[in-house]
């Protein structure tokens, strides 16, 4: 029988939110190859693989807006069941690698666990998870450093997620208001320091649930 197929790998894209699942081929002459989203058109990743090297993938982050180099031997590659690759700068999850059935089980699982905690929503949510996961990483940056601050002049703030959106809220005044984190965009906005609460929409006092 011939293998034809090095391994798959599943990446989010940074533009639309979807995640999609591809084979890297084995045999390609060790040319470079991309692979762009489906929906959107925007590039995912590129790789290459080599004799000597192994598997070298190229991946845009759409937080830090750097590529991100990851290297996989033939050692690796060859007992590699699912691996989460992340984003070298920030951390971000930019998708997974290993063995095709593996990875489909879990985005699999992942998006039954999601439509049941949200049937409203459906796959709209499962886009948004890692735009949402983002951004509270890039607000907790901001509180622990202090760059974020409320128009009443107090640092001290806390960050949540309430539904599908992420909430701050000022514990000196009680003033609160809703930060968008479903797209780009809106992550590299949050990656200006020294912002204020008055940059985003502001609102009354919000009933967060639990409290």
């Amino acid at each position: 029988m011939l293998i034809d197929t090095l391994c798959s790998a599943a990446f989010y894209c940074p533009a639309c939110g979807k995640v999609q699942q591809r084979d890297i081929l084995l045999f390609d002459g060790g040319q470079k190859h991309v692979f762009r989203c489906e929906n959107c058109g925007h590039e995912l990743a590129s790789f290459t693989i080599r004799p000597k090297d192994g598997l070298k993938l190229s991946i845009p982050c759409g937080v830090c807006q750097e590529v991100s180099e990851h290297h996989f031997s033939w050692h690796q590659l060859r007992r590699m069941k699912f691996q989460k690759i992340y984003c070298e700068k920030d951390h971000f999850e930019l998708g997974y690698i290993g063995e095709w059935q593996t990875i489909a089980e879990f985005l699999d699982f992942n998006a039954a666990e999601y439509d049941a905690l949200h049937p409203e929503e459906g796959e709209q949510l499962i886009e948004r998870q890692q735009f949402l996961l983002a951004g509270m990483n890039r607000l907790h940056d901001l509180l622990t450093s202090g760059e974020l601050r409320c128009d009443c002049g107090s640092r001290n703030l806390s960050a949540g997620i309430v539904g599908s959106d992420i909430v701050l809220e000022c514990q000196t005044c009680g003033s609160s208001c809703v930060v968008p984190a479903h797209q780009a965009e809106d992550l590299q906005r949050l990656k200006a320091g020294s912002l204020e609460l008055g940059e985003w929409k502001r609102g009354p006092m919000l009933d967060v649930p639990g409290k």
